[in-house]
């Protein structure tokens, strides 16, 4: 969701994510802490920036979690490709942008899990932002979710080959 700042302290726009309450089930509450976490601890020009995150109450009592967001306008990095009718060099270069965000995330033992298309952005400034870390692994972490990661939350289309046969996951 994009959503304004409102409290008069500074103005400005953020990407909300507010996950829905079947996501919050079973594993869901604690995916959702360690993608804000994860996001917390990158700081890198090609990902997107994490800016606040927290729980509001609902009418009926139950927590609503929350993450804001950088708000990232553009579009994803096929469409952006195909609209401006980039030529190779320039498609090497937004491509070196999303592999320098991938690095920076390994280099801190993360495995975004789902990069695809739809989560690598080109800014109306022309740079890759990486988003959704949502499904992302910490090397040497808790291995309990794998086989539900690789069965219901990877993209199918953009998995890793290990991620779909349920082998070990790492940066290769």
């Amino acid at each position: 969701w994009l959503a304004e700042r409102s409290d008069g302290a500074y103005q400005r726009e953020v990407a909300l994510k507010l996950p829905h309450a079947f996501a919050l089930l079973g594993q869901g509450r604690a995916r959702f802490a360690r993608e804000r976490d994860i996001l917390a601890a990158l700081q890198h020009r090609h990902i997107a920036q994490f800016f606040d995150a927290g729980a509001d109450a609902l009418p009926d009592g139950t927590l609503q979690p929350w993450l804001a967001l950088e708000h990232v306008a553009g579009e994803t990095i096929t469409r952006y490709c195909e609209q401006q009718r980039l030529p190779l060099r320039e498609r090497l270069t937004l491509m070196l942008q999303a592999m320098e965000a991938v690095q920076h995330a390994h280099g801190r033992l993360l495995v975004h899990r789902d990069l695809k298309p739809a989560n690598l952005l080109v800014s109306t400034e022309g740079q890759i932002k990486l988003l959704d870390f949502g499904i992302a692994k910490l090397l040497g972490g808790d291995t309990q979710d794998a086989e539900r990661t690789r069965l219901s939350l990877a993209t199918p289309d953009y998995a890793a080959p290990e991620q779909l046969s349920g082998g070990a996951i790492g940066v290769a």
